[in-house]
């Protein structure tokens, strides 16, 4: 089980906006994500600056707000 890790309103909806876009496969440089998203796991980049959820971020999701 992931540990569920508390998220602002702000980091909340960047993890829905990148569900979002990779879902209508739009481009995710527009999205600004926290450093804390990113040192938790919840999200990574490719060497092209394309912005993903992990699936750490993906099971976060899940668990709700």
């Amino acid at each position: 089980m992931v540990k569920k890790i508390q998220l602002n309103e702000e980091q909340w909806k960047t993890l829905e906006a990148l569900r979002e876009a990779h879902a209508r496969g739009c481009p995710t440089d527009s999205i600004k994500v926290s450093e804390r998203l990113r040192s938790n796991g919840l999200v990574a980049a490719d060497r092209h600056g394309y912005k993903f959820l992990t699936e750490q971020g993906l099971q976060r999701l899940s668990q709700g707000r």
